[in-house]
C-alpha cells in the first residue's frame, strides 16, 4: 500500500515538474517591433522596440487586482498594479526608458495568437514633453502573431482598461488613435 502511494506521489511530482518547466519556457518570450517616431525632424523614421514578457497574468492575479479596485478604490489598485512585473518594453539604441509590463494575456486566434500587454501610462522617450489626459492612465500594446512568430500590432499610448467576467483585462477605450506596430517578430 505504501509503495503504491509512493509511486503515485512520485509520478505526480514528475508531472508537476514537467508542467512547471513547460509553462516557464512558454512564458519567457521576447518580441521586436518597429513604431514610427512621433513629431520632430525624423518623424518618418521608425524606432525599434523590444517587448520582453517574462510571464503572463494568472486568473488569480487578475481576481486580486479586481477585488482591490472594487473594495479599496483607485489608489490601492494602482499601488497593487505597479507592484506586479511581467516584463518590460524598451527602445533599442539611443535614449529611452524601460517601461514595466504589469499585466499580459495571450490567447489563440484562427491565425495564431493575440497578446495584450498593459503598462502604466508613461513615455519611454525621455525627450518627449507630452501632456496626458488623467482619465486614460494606461498604455496598451496589442500584438497579432501568426504561427511562424511574425505579425503586427497596435500601440495605445493613452488608454483605459476594464476587467472581464473571465478574469482577464481588456482595453475599454483610448484618448488618441493607436500607432501601428510593424515588423513584429518573435525573437525567443
Amino acid at each position: 500500500m505504501q509503495r503504491r502511494i509512493a509511486k503515485r506521489l512520485s509520478a505526480l511530482a514528475v508531472a508537476v515538474a514537467c508542467l512547471g518547466l513547460s509553462a516557464g519556457l512558454w512564458a519567457n518570450e521576447e518580441f521586436q517591433a518597429r513604431i514610427l517616431k512621433a513629431g520632430g525632424a525624423d518623424a518618418d523614421a521608425a524606432r525599434k522596440i523590444i517587448i520582453s514578457i517574462e510571464s503572463y497574468s494568472t486568473t488569480e492575479e487578475i481576481k486580486q487586482l479586481k477585488e482591490t479596485l472594487y473594495n479599496g478604490g483607485y489608489e490601492p489598485f494602482m499601488r497593487a498594479f505597479r507592484g506586479i512585473s511581467k516584463g518590460y518594453i524598451r527602445p533599442v539604441g539611443g535614449r529611452g526608458v524601460k517601461v514595466t509590463i504589469h499585466a499580459a494575456h495571450s490567447h489563440q486566434t484562427e491565425k495564431g495568437r493575440q497578446i495584450l500587454i498593459f503598462c502604466e501610462r508613461q513615455s519611454w522617450d525621455v525627450q518627449a514633453m507630452k501632456s496626458f489626459d488623467r482619465r486614460f492612465s494606461f498604455m496598451v500594446i496589442e500584438l497579432n502573431i501568426n504561427k511562424k512568430g511574425n505579425g503586427d500590432g497596435k500601440f495605445f499610448e493613452q488608454a483605459n482598461i476594464r476587467f472581464t467576467i473571465q478574469d482577464t483585462v481588456e482595453i475599454e477605450g483610448y484618448n488618441s488613435p493607436p500607432q501601428q506596430l510593424f515588423g513584429v517578430s518573435l525573437l525567443k
